[in-house]
């Protein structure tokens, strides 16, 4: 597996089609620490939120960006199409763990923090970003060109979910009450986003549970697609 993760990190470098999303997420970064001071989980809530929009605009980008022809060559070596699948999304949780890491120490080692976060704050926020991060890999699967061939509805569809995700507490609020089951449905990224806000005030059984939301929706959502991968193998066609 390590060999295809280094292959698919050099074949996704050449292509250059990181180049928007990573840029999206530094600009972001960087306008909102360009004044001092700032609070900490606020910003910590809010560059999580960021990092969701620009990884699963990367997550597309990457999973779109390897030739047909490739790709089942890469397929027939790795012998399944649901190993190729399960290294893709390792190699996307590694470049999701990179823009982790930096987004989190960034304005703490720039002094850009009103306070010092403090170790238990930091791990808050690493495991936040951590998660949204990978939220958004994990929506973003469903919509590659393998399984959307056109690529203005997969994109379309992506971004409507994203926005949905977004306002998931608006929409909670104006459903009626027979209907609010229907937010359950949405990525849990509202929970996360509140649950880091609120850092200083909620029980870490409180956050567990945010957080533990967050991480079942991420495994379901691999799981039926690493399922239907399996299903799709290419060397059963």
């Amino acid at each position: 597996m390590y060999p295809f993760i280094v292959y698919m990190l050099r074949s996704y470098t050449r292509s250059q089609r990181y180049f928007g999303p990573l840029a999206g997420i530094v600009i972001a970064v960087l306008i909102l620490y360009s004044y001092k001071p700032n609070p900490v989980m606020n910003s910590y809530a809010a560059t999580a939120v960021m990092l969701f929009i620009s990884c699963a605009w990367m997550s597309l980008s990457f999973l779109n960006h390897e030739h047909a022809v490739h790709r089942q060559i890469a397929v027939v070596h790795m012998r399944s199409a649901a190993k190729h699948s399960a290294g893709s999304i390792l190699t996307l949780c590694f470049l999701t763990l990179l823009l982790d890491i930096l987004i989190v120490l960034y304005p703490w080692v720039t002094g850009h923090f009103a306070e010092s976060p403090g170790a238990y704050r930091l791990i808050l926020a690493l495991i936040g970003h951590g998660l949204l991060g990978m939220l958004g890999v994990a929506i973003a699967l469903f919509f590659q060109s393998s399984w959307i061939q056109k690529g203005s509805h997969a994109t379309g569809m992506l971004l409507a979910i994203v926005v949905l995700s977004l306002g998931g507490a608006q929409i909670s609020e104006s459903l009626p009450g027979i209907f609010h089951f229907l937010i359950w449905l949405l990525p849990p990224v509202t929970p996360v986003m509140e649950a880091m806000m609120k850092a200083d005030t909620l029980s870490l059984a409180e956050l567990l549970g945010s957080f533990a939301q967050a991480l079942v929706y991420i495994t379901l959502l691999i799981g039926f697609y690493l399922y239907r991968s399996r299903q799709r193998d290419y060397n059963k066609t």
